[in-house]
């Protein structure tokens, strides 16, 4: 197995690349949603990015790329327009997102109390975490400026225990605005086939999908469905003589057909649900690099109330944290889409345009195959190269090369 790990511009090295060379493209672009302030999430990769992967795909490549959901659709137009077939959307389903709601009662209080307020004063004086805002010493609650001059508090209550006094406020007690974040979504598009499917990945080996690879074993939670085994799925399927195929969680089949189960597991879904990646798993191979603080990491100033905020992200109650990077994926959803879409291990070649912290990377190497990532920043271009030789191992590190271009080395 080898790893070619380019620092620069993807845009760069995509163009000084073969056409055809790469048989997927596995990547978690910038979502464009300026996250935590990060001058490379200002927008989603655009068409100029998208044509520049068409052309290095082998034809009937599969391209899969994570996007925001407030943002996702421009991922999908620009990867439409670049000539790419849109196959579908696959979830990462995690449960875990702190929800980024205001709650608009408390705007209205604030609004109420201050006898009027501009957009600035409001987002001052608001509490968008649920959990108070910081209050004078010895007050027993929030505080803020109004406009005569004078101080104005509100009794801190315990988050989901917020108590309105005003009439207004009480109106639209309960009311947010933003839902829990529970999932990413990630496109799934394929570069148009030469002839039929069959044709195409007897010439190319590219235009399939590793269903049987990808399967969900039964009890696996990666499938967060019904968890019956395949032997309970046999033992109460029923004929189906109603014409009912949505008969809740009793398996139907048509009358005189036995139920069809495979005992590889469920037929893989367009969803995959894990945990985020824990701190253990971000850290592996990562021992030997410069620390950050917490409050580092997360571009938060010690001792404030907006590192004990979970909106801070991952690592920000840590002493030393050695991959500071903000968006990690787990290994688990990335090793489960290079297999589906990687082809067979040991021919095929994944491809990473924006290799953040080398998820992918590690991700394609423990399923076989040989992989190109791009990176432009120099601090996330050691974690990657550390931690994708870390899940190779000592046997294999030497299959892995960094290659500085004219433009990451400036």
């Amino acid at each position: 197995m080898r790893a070619t790990l380019y620092r620069g511009d993807c845009l760069d090295v995509l163009a000084s690349m073969e056409p055809g060379s790469v048989d997927a493209i596995v990547c978690d672009p910038p979502y464009g949603i300026g996250f935590m302030g990060k001058a490379w999430d200002t927008l989603p990769p655009g068409e100029e990015w998208a044509r520049a992967c068409l052309r290095v795909l082998s034809p009937g490549g599969h391209l899969v790329a994570f996007g925001g959901t407030r943002t996702v659709h421009r991922l999908a137009c620009a990867l439409e327009d670049a000539g790419l077939e849109i196959r579908d959307t696959v979830a990462w389903v995690q449960f875990q997102g702190f929800p980024k709601s205001l709650d608009v009662s408390k705007a209205i209080e604030a609004v109420t109390l201050m006898g009027g307020s501009s957009p600035k004063h409001l987002a001052d004086a608001v509490d968008l975490t649920g959990q108070g805002l910081p209050a004078a010493p010895g007050s027993v609650g929030m505080k803020w400026d109004r406009m005569d001059g004078t101080r104005q508090g509100i009794p801190r209550h315990a988050p989901g225990n917020w108590v309105a006094t005003t009439e207004d406020a009480r109106t639209w007690q309960g009311f947010g605005t933003a839902l829990k974040p529970a999932h990413e979504p990630a496109i799934l598009a394929r570069k148009p086939l030469v002839g039929t499917v069959a044709a195409n990945v007897l010439e190319h080996g590219t235009g399939a999908l590793n269903i049987d690879g990808c399967r969900y074993a039964y009890g696996d939670p990666a499938w967060p469905g019904p968890d019956r085994t395949a032997e309970e799925i046999r033992q109460t399927a029923r004929p189906n003589t109603s014409g009912d195929h949505h008969a809740g969680t009793v398996t139907t089949v048509p009358a005189g057909r036995q139920v069809n189960v495979s005992d590889l597991g469920r037929w893989p879904a367009n969803l995959y649900a894990c945990p985020k990646p824990s701190r253990a798993e971000r850290e592996a191979g990562c021992e030997r690099l410069p620390g950050r603080t917490g409050a580092e990491a997360t571009d938060r100033t010690e001792g404030t109330a907006g590192l004990d905020s979970p909106r801070a992200g991952a690592g920000r109650t840590a002493e030393q944290v050695k991959n500071h990077h903000p968006t990690v994926k787990p290994l688990g959803v990335m090793r489960w889409l290079c297999k589906l879409v990687g082809g067979h291990p040991g021919r095929s070649v994944i491809l990473d345009p924006f290799m953040g912290s080398g998820t992918t990377g590690a991700a394609a190497m423990l399923e076989g195959f040989d992989f190109i990532g791009i990176e432009r920043e120099p601090e996330y271009m050691q974690i990657a190269e550390a931690r994708i030789r870390h899940h190779l191992g000592a046997m294999f590190a030497h299959g892995v090369q960094v290659i500085e271009t004219e433009e990451g080395a400036a």
